[in-house]
């Protein structure tokens, strides 16, 4: 029997393991929901419900509505938001999507963070996972003469289900 090094035995290395497809693309997914979210909410100290897909190239942008007037009501735009995905993973035009909201906790995070971004992520493959992210706002007064400074907590995901690339559904059931 030969001597191998510590390398050579350990051949299941970070570098060595296959990079897991779904997982990278949901981290793309979540990287690029949180970037924004923490830009929106410097700047506005809010956010609305927001949605990024990953097309079929592997490109992750931000999706929008194309009406001329979105309404003020947080739900409804969830709902007008949540037609509009669904419509192009009819089409086959995503192949991954992330929407997110602006929640308030029914109980404090670790942190003592009462608000949070709750991001859903669903993969055409069937993956799909709901990740809560607490944040708190420091700054923003006397006329935003103290810029916002978002600190965000540890996130918590957990397994969700799969509604818009459900096999056999026609729409999400919201």
């Amino acid at each position: 029997m030969t001597s191998k090094t510590r390398l050579e035995q350990d051949e299941q290395s970070y570098f060595d393991k296959p990079v897991d497809l779904d997982h990278r693309r949901a981290s793309q997914l979540l990287n690029a929901v949180m970037s924004y979210a923490r830009l929106i909410l410097g700047r506005y100290g809010q956010l609305a419900p927001l949605g990024f897909g990953i097309d079929r190239e592997g490109q992750v942008a931000r999706e929008t509505l194309e009406i001329p007037r979105l309404p003020r009501d947080p739900e409804r735009l969830w709902k007008l938001l949540s037609e509009h995905m669904a419509t192009r993973v009819r089409r086959g035009q995503l192949t991954g999507l992330a929407m997110a909201a602006n929640v308030t906790l029914a109980e404090k995070s670790a942190e003592g963070y009462a608000d949070a971004v709750v991001v859903t992520i669903e993969l055409e493959s069937g993956f799909a996972t709901e990740v809560t992210v607490p944040y708190r706002i420091y700054g923003g007064q006397m006329h935003n003469l103290l810029p916002r400074r978002i600190v965000l907590g540890k996130a918590e995901a957990e397994e969700g289900a799969s509604r818009f690339f459900a096999r056999g559904k026609g729409s999400p059931d919201f």
